[in-house]
């Protein structure tokens, strides 16, 4: 058995899924930080886990298989750092790739995670404006699904995802992505759209309203400068079960970039700009996050992130930069340690 350590933080986040060339890979984050948020209430001083990234064990592995295919497999368990807590799933398939594209099966990233999310400056981090303002409860990564990948040709992929859902016998949880992006050098650009079903939760109700989420995302690179673009579009029923949900569309947008001023100091930020349809359950609202990383090494960074979401009005669903304090805060900063290994 042999033991690897981890690539490089941009590939595995930001790249296509990157398989080992054989042997068993054990890898992973740990991600800790000390962090101030601000809610209507009052601020919280706290320790949390998972500012750049979720803390989480992965182990993945690869078999050659000849002709030009391979199989492979990852099991991610994510956890919390700050108190052992965990652990919970985040990714686990197995599949296949070769001349003809890539078949993986399991709970897995979605098409729009692979095609928005490259275009997210912060990579998708706890403060990302893009996760909690443009996703919110749609979905970044799916049980249950089949993905397919096509070859890369003259830079274009294409990109297809159905996930079965609950497997009751309903339409509960199925889900359906199609997408495509161009990837040439300095210039990315994708488009994705997600249509999901979820069952209400209203008590009683057995009624299973739809969700259509289309992203546009267009990044390019300008020497060690990386301006971003992402617009998305939302419309049908949106809920986080049992708690909450609402029916409402609109769109949002979001511009940003990221910096790397040196092998050592890096920058990004991010502006979302959302216009809601009905201002009733969900409200529109503007949302920044700016960020600092200091990089001792490729597996090894410190960094100090800020946010701030602003609400024009007072309506039941207050988008947070992050979901895991009650009441939803407004702003946020945080100076954290990530380490890979």
């Amino acid at each position: 058995m042999k033991i690897k350590g981890v690539v490089a933080a941009g590939i595995l986040l930001a790249g296509a899924q990157v398989h080992a060339d054989e042997g068993l890979t054990i890898s992973g984050w740990i991600d800790l930080n000390m962090e101030r948020i601000s809610s209507p209430k009052g601020a919280t001083e706290r320790i949390s886990s998972g500012g750049l990234n979720s803390s989480r064990l992965v182990f993945s592995d690869s078999e050659n298989l000849g002709g030009g295919w391979k199989a492979f497999f990852t099991h991610e368990m994510q956890f919390d750092a700050s108190t052992g807590a965990g652990p919970t799933p985040r990714q686990s398939f197995v599949g296949m790739t070769g001349p003809y594209g890539t078949l993986s099966l399991g709970r897995q990233n979605t098409p729009s995670y692979w095609v928005a999310g490259y275009a997210d400056p912060s990579w998708s981090a706890d403060y990302s404006m893009v996760s909690n303002m443009e996703f919110f409860y749609a979905p970044y990564r799916e049980s249950n699904s089949i993905n397919y990948n096509t070859p890369r040709i003259g830079g274009v992929q294409g990109r297809f995802m159905y996930s079965t859902g609950a497997e009751d016998g309903t339409r509960n949880g199925r889900y359906l992505s199609t997408g495509v992006d161009y990837r040439n050098g300095p210039l990315y650009a994708g488009f994705v759209s997600d249509l999901t079903n979820t069952k209400s939760i209203v008590a009683g109700s057995n009624a299973i309203p739809t969700s259509r989420d289309n992203y546009f995302a267009l990044t390019y690179r300008f020497g060690d400068l990386e301006p971003t673009f992402i617009y998305h579009t939302y419309n049908g029923y949106y809920a986080y079960p049992p708690y909450v949900a609402f029916q409402s569309k609109g769109w949002d947008m979001q511009i940003g970039a990221r910096y790397n001023l040196n092998e050592r100091n890096s920058f990004f930020g991010s502006y979302v700009r959302r216009k809601d349809a009905n201002n009733v359950n969900l409200s529109d609202a503007n949302g920044a996050v700016v960020g600092y990383g200091y990089h001792f090494s490729k597996r090894t960074d410190l960094y100090l992130n800020y946010a701030r979401i602003i609400a024009k009005n007072n309506t039941a669903i207050q988008y947070p930069v992050t979901f895991s304090s009650n009441p939803a805060p407004t702003s946020g900063v945080q100076l954290g340690l990530r380490h890979g290994f």
